[in-house]
C-alpha cells in the first residue's frame, strides 16, 4: 500500500496503487474520506488501471491537497483495511 498520490501528470504516483488488490480480493470496495469523515470517493472492483483513485471525487471533481483516509472492504467479507493517504 503506497500512501501518497500526486496526480500531476509526471507519471509518478498518479493514482492510489493497491499492489495485490486483485489477488487478495477481487471486487473489493475502496472508499476515500476527508478529515471530517465525509466520503469523497468510492468504487468497487478496484483494478489499478482504469478503476482507481486519482485525486478526484466519485463525481469527477478535483480534490484539494491534504490527508485523506481510506477503507478497503473485501468482497469476500475478509478483514477491512484502513489507513491514510497524502494527496499532493
Amino acid at each position: 500500500m503506497y500512501n501518497a498520490v500526486s496526480p500531476n501528470g509526471d507519471g509518478k504516483n498518479e493514482f492510489l496503487a493497491l499492489q495485490f488488490i486483485k489477488s487478495i480480493s477481487p471486487n473489493s470496495q475502496v472508499s476515500i474520506y476527508n478529515r471530517w469523515g465525509d466520503e469523497v470517493f468510492s468504487i468497487s472492483d478496484y483494478d489499478n488501471k482504469t478503476r482507481v483513485f486519482a485525486g478526484l471525487t466519485s463525481g469527477g471533481n478535483k480534490i484539494s491537497s491534504g490527508t485523506y483516509f481510506y477503507k478497503i472492504v473485501p468482497a469476500d467479507a475478509g478483514k477491512t483495511l484502513t489507513g491514510f493517504i497524502s494527496l499532493k
